[in-house]
Order: C-alpha cells, then sequence, then structure tokens
C-alpha cells in the first residue's frame, strides 16, 4: 500500500502532526550541517605598502665656546650665531625657520675650593653650548645644505652636534590609512578565496578581522642592524590585515 494510501486512513490532526514532525527533523538535520560548516574557518593576513616622501626636517646644529672670561665667551657664541643664521639665510632658508636654542653655562670649576682655583688653568674654566634648529618642510634644501656643514666649520664655528644629521617626519598617514586598508583588506580577501579554491570549498562571511598597526620604515634601509627611518627622507609605511573567514 502506498504512503498517500495510508494517509487517508489517519486523522487530519495525525496527519499535520507528522508532517510538522518531518519538517522539523529536517531543519535540526540542517542546522546541524551548518552549524558544522560554520565551524570550518580560515585565517589569512593582507599586506599594503606605500612608499612616501617625508614633508618636514628638523635640523639641531650646536656649538660651543669655551674660555676664561665669560662675557668675552659669551661674545663669541653671539658671533657664531650670526655667521649660522647667515649661513643657512645664504642657502635659501627664511629666518622664521630658523630658531635659537637655549644657552647653556657650564662653570668647570664650580665647587672647587680658591686654592683649587688658584691652581687651575683659568682660560677654559666657562663652557657655554648654544645652536638654532631648522624647522622646514623644504626637506631637500635641508638635505643639501646639511651636507654642506664644512663651510660653516671654515668659519671658525665649533659644530658640536651635528653628526646625526637632520630628522625627517611623515606628517601624512592620516591621509592614506583608508587606501592602505582596503589594499590590506582586498589582498587578505585574494589570500582566503585562493585557500578556499586549494581546499575545494568556498569562501564564507569574515568571523572576525584585526586591522594591524601602521609602520614606517626607511624605504632604503642601509644595513641589516638599524633602523634610520628619522634620517630618511623617502619612507615605506606598511600595514597588515589578519581576518578570518568562514568556510562553506
Amino acid at each position: 500500500m502506498k504512503i498517500a494510501e495510508k494517509f487517508k486512513n489517519l486523522p487530519t490532526i495525525w496527519v499535520v502532526i507528522l508532517a510538522f514532525g518531518v519538517a522539523l527533523g529536517g531543519f535540526f538535520i540542517g542546522n546541524g550541517v551548518y552549524k558544522s560548516l560554520a565551524r570550518r574557518t580560515v585565517t589569512v593576513k593582507g599586506l599594503a605598502e606605500m612608499d612616501v616622501i617625508a614633508d618636514t626636517a628638523i635640523w639641531n646644529i650646536k656649538f660651543n665656546r669655551v674660555g676664561g672670561d665669560l662675557v668675552k665667551v659669551q661674545s663669541a657664541v653671539d658671533e657664531d650665531l650670526n655667521k649660522t643664521h647667515k649661513f643657512l639665510t645664504d642657502n635659501g632658508f627664511e629666518e622664521n625657520e630658523i630658531q635659537n636654542l637655549r644657552v647653556t653655562v657650564r662653570d668647570k670649576y664650580a665647587g672647587y675650593s680658591d686654592a683649587q682655583r688658584k691652581d687651575a688653568d683659568s682660560n677654559d674654566r666657562y663652557v657655554i653650548e648654544t645652536g638654532v634648529m631648522v624647522r622646514s618642510n623644504s626637506v631637500n634644501l635641508v638635505d643639501g645644505v646639511s651636507r654642506k656643514m664644512g663651510d660653516l666649520v671654515r668659519q671658525g664655528v665649533t659644530v658640536t652636534e651635528d653628526y646625526a644629521g637632520p630628522i625627517y617626519v611623515f606628517n601624512g598617514l592620516n591621509d592614506i590609512k583608508i587606501k592602505m586598508i582596503e589594499e590590506a583588506t582586498k589582498n587578505a580577501t585574494a589570500a582566503g578565496e585562493q585557500f578556499a579554491k586549494d581546499a575545494n570549498a568556498k569562501l564564507g562571511k569574515i568571523q572576525s578581522a584585526n586591522q594591524g598597526l601602521f609602520s614606517i620604515t626607511a624605504r632604503d634601509q642601509t644595513d641589516a642592524w638599524s633602523d634610520n627611518e628619522k634620517q630618511s627622507i623617502n619612507k615605506r609605511v606598511r600595514v597588515v590585515s589578519t581576518i578570518t573567514f568562514y568556510l562553506r
């Protein structure tokens, strides 16, 4: 006897209950399969890199004078400041890009007794240190002039702190963040799709995502042991996004 003929002999209420049970059983089976598939995930990383150019340069030029007469030492320092300002303006900088640093005075014999001072050479008792700070958006000008410091030294200015050179800063990170995050996400999705293809599956929705931190390094590393990002005009911005996808 066919199943449909058997149902004819059952009361209507039992037919409804039976049909509902079959449907409910199918739902639980399907839902169980869905949850099983949903537990299959793949975590991939997407990299985005962009080469940028520094937009601000900060350059400290420090010098000192030594002597036994404090007033004369300060006069010599003032002369050095004038020479430094002229050197910079002659090479293309504006006065508003140049700022004098604070003056520090050191008495080498501070704390000495009168007898000790009498025996000491007073010609180098006082040391006055100062300098200028250049802050400019003309990074190429700063780079070029910083390589001509010998011209200033030949004028008798005792440069004591220029060995590190200028510092170059990139301030435009906020302008490129969104574009780079989109690129990193796109690359992560492409990696996930390739993985799914290799696994005979399909890429599903995103389970979780982590943007990662932006990093700025020198575009051209001078060696493997130091990070010369601050001394580099050309920089590389990098971000890695980590995304977990469902597989279906």
